[in-house]
């Protein structure tokens, strides 16, 4: 399954492995490029605040919360 996103570090690239949440957020994930597969890179990731991510060549955020719902393995 991987760690949680808000575990790695500035610059990792991670591989997404899991996503441990309801059907519609699940699909908004989806619908942003967050999905099984999909390679993202940790932009900031600080003990407070939103993480970003670099995903598809766009900038998201996520809630700590919600990034915490995300597993990935880095590559």
């Amino acid at each position: 399954m991987g760690k949680s996103l808000i575990t790695f570090n500035v610059g990792e690239t991670v591989s997404i492995r899991c996503v441990r949440c309801g059907r519609n957020f699940t699909k908004r994930l989806s619908d942003l490029g967050l999905f099984d597969g999909a390679l993202v890179t940790i932009l900031k990731n600080d003990s407070f605040g939103p993480i970003i991510l670099k995903v598809l060549g766009s900038k998201i955020a996520l809630g700590r919360g919600e990034a915490e719902k995300i597993y990935g393995e880095t590559k």
